[in-house]
């Protein structure tokens, strides 16, 4: 069957007509027999209760005093055209080839936990619960959760489904070993009281338990012929989830475009934190792989918005007809975050690459600030290490090596390449191996970089030969672990900084049926770090009880991966930039201190009288160039 054909008769299935949140109660929700002997095997993490055996002595809490960040001006309505790169490998949330770019645009800027950190201060606000309570050991927090939350499929939610999350993420059918590892360690139980209360247990206790319980739910319904065939049969199927946004299968084009839409009855609609949200009746995503074709689009109104990070386009605006006109608009949107790790990560399971010296002189040998200044023309700045803008939970003393063509050729000297040959690449004379890696990044704008980064190296006596692969393949590859240097970033949404699935020994080598030691695909360790000293700090930084050992431990752990120099930092970005036709509106506090992506809060709205008056014969407006610097750190 073809994906064509697969689509068409995805298609035919929601031409049904759609449940809605009134059609299904509890009660008629699918219980998963496997699910319910696999909760049997496991009587001392999953408890079945009842409201008498809640503490006396609980505290409830809730918060409904934090500033609300959406507009009561915002009109619900119309559609949405933004351009993405490349067309999903998968719709599958998690699974084989899951973790790609697209799926921030379909899951997660839609997801609601327990609770949700307010996107300016950080508190805790009701989510898919109502109230919480910390019991007095700060393991255990009970949930009341809001019976009014449904998944987008229909299905209400109740406690049942948060045990199957339990269920289904350590599950091996889902071939996903991140979250197998995440939900069989970091929990150590969940009860039910009633359907619309439960408890969720840490094997210790942690510094923020509300933050590390607030876990999602998960539609049992769905799932209910979960089986060895989950990465197959749910390859091109949504998850549904409690976000007000669902695939509409109808308008998928394979290859070209992915259509989002917004549910008529959302249960946020009404709701302190999540009125005046989502207000896009339609979001159409269409595949653009040059971005050069996606502003032209943009120019021609064919596209809403654009987000633009590559400065040549950002300021050749300025001379557009459109823009003097005061039909498009700039948009630079502050905000103050952990960076995304942008820069070189270094496979140190490749020959020359498990060197030590070698990586230490790769390091000296990558003129990231000609790129900054260059191609970037200043508006970036230097990243120092890979966890970067978390306050006190980074570490100050960490600076990147700066590019000194010297300093790396004493390492690679150290390593044994001494000689240079008739290129100017350094080999080593004993060997015959040259100082030659292939540098991979996806076939973007970035890939302009490259000729900086490979001019700085072979200055260095190093030859980067690059690659420049369409996003699914290039994903495909680093996840399989067949890169050199890989030129990437992972964003990063955590509120401490995160090292097991970029470090840790577990998720860099597997043992194969012959015995063998290979590279362990799907992971997000592609620099194959494999220090067992480095994953015995980082097992003890996940057990951390309080932010002091969280603390001292992460600086710890972000010296070591900075002595293992497998990454290069690159650059971080402390701004976005938004270019929009003069009908997108914003909320007053649209820029969100913890927010760099447009759609992740969804205070924009559409006002379609003013689309339909626009005109290019129109008279002049004046041109709008605002910049939002409420959470600029460095103001």
């Amino acid at each position: 069957m073809t994906r064509r054909t697969l689509f068409k008769l995805i298609a035919l299935l929601f031409l049904l007509p759609r449940m809605s949140a009134a059609d299904m109660r509890p009660g008629e929700v699918h219980q998963s027999p496997e699910a319910a002997a696999h909760y049997k095997t496991r009587p001392g993490f999953y408890h079945f209760a009842t409201p008498a055996d809640l503490p006396a002595d609980l505290v409830w809490q809730t918060n409904d005093t934090d500033p609300e960040f959406s507009s009561p001006d915002a009109k619900r309505g119309g559609t949405v055209t933004f351009a993405i790169a490349t067309y999903p490998p998968t719709l599958r949330r998690v699974g084989p080839n899951s973790n790609h770019a697209f799926r921030g645009y379909m899951y997660d800027n839609y997801l609601v936990a327990l609770t949700m950190p307010h996107p300016n201060t950080d508190n805790p606000i009701p989510g898919t619960a109502t109230h919480w309570a910390v019991s007095k050991d700060r393991k255990t927090v009970y949930y009341k959760l809001n019976p009014a939350v449904h998944f987008n499929d229909g299905q209400p939610v109740t406690a049942d489904d948060y045990f199957f999350t339990f269920y289904f993420y350590t599950s091996p059918h889902i071939k996903a070993p991140w979250y197998n590892d995440f939900y069989s360690t970091e929990f150590a139980g969940i009860t039910k009281f009633d359907d619309y209360t439960i408890a969720i247990t840490l094997p210790d206790e942690r510094p923020d338990p509300i933050y590390n319980t607030s876990i999602e739910p998960t539609p049992r319904n769905f799932f209910k012929d979960l089986g060895p065939d989950y990465p197959v049969r749910n390859k091109f199927l949504e998850q549904p989830g409690v976000g007000p946004y669902h695939i509409n299968y109808q308008k998928v084009v394979h290859e070209q475009s992915i259509t989002l839409d917004r549910l008529d009855r959302w249960w946020g609609d009404s709701l302190r934190y999540y009125r005046h949200r989502y207000n896009a009746a339609h979001i159409t995503y269409r595949v653009v792989r040059d971005p050069a074709k996606s502003y032209q689009m943009f120019l021609l109104g064919d596209l809403d918005f654009m987000e633009i990070r590559i400065p040549k386009f950002w300021y050749s605006l300025d001379n557009e007809t459109v823009f003097q006109k005061g039909l498009i608009e700039k948009h630079t949107f502050y905000y103050d975050r952990p960076c995304p790790t942008w820069g070189l990560f270094l496979n140190t399971i490749k020959p020359g690459l498990d060197d030590l010296n070698v990586r230490l002189g790769i390091q000296h040998a990558t003129d990231w600030q000609r790129v900054i200044n260059t191609f970037y023309r200043g508006d970036y700045q230097r990243l120092n290490q890979y966890a970067e803008g978390f306050g006190k939970f980074t570490n100050p003393a960490i600076r990147a090596r700066p590019y000194d063509p010297d300093a790396a050729m004493r390492y690679f000297a150290a390593a044994g390449y001494t000689r240079r040959d008739s290129k100017g690449i350094l080999t080593n004379p004993a060997t015959g191996a040259r100082l030659s890696f292939q540098l991979t990044c996806r076939d973007t704008d970035q890939r302009k970089c490259l000729p900086t980064l490979i001019d700085s190296a072979c200055k260095a006596g190093v030859e980067f030969r690059p690659e420049a692969l369409e996003t699914t393949t290039f994903f495909k590859k680093t996840q399989e672990k067949k890169h050199d240097i890989a030129f990437t970033a992972w964003n990063v949404s955590n509120k401490y900084p995160t090292f097991w699935e970029g470090f840790h020994i577990e998720n860099a080598v597997e043992t194969n049926a012959d015995g063998v030691e290979v590279p362990k695909r799907q992971t997000n360790n592609i620099t194959s770090t494999r220090d067992k000293a480095l994953s015995d700090l980082i097992d003890k930084h996940r057990a951390a009880k309080t932010e002091s050992e969280v603390q001292t431990l992460g600086h710890e752990i972000q010296q070591r991966i900075h002595d293992e120099a497998s990454f290069v930092p690159g650059f971080k970005v402390v701004t976005y930039r938004i270019a929009s036709w003069h009908w997108v509106k914003y909320a007053p506090e649209f820029g969100m201190k913890s927010s760099d992506d447009i759609f992740e809060t969804g205070t924009f709205w559409l006002d379609e009288a003013e689309r339909g008056t626009t005109s290019r014969a129109a008279a002049p407006r004046q041109p709008v160039v605002q910049v939002h610097d409420k959470y600029n750190s460095e103001r």
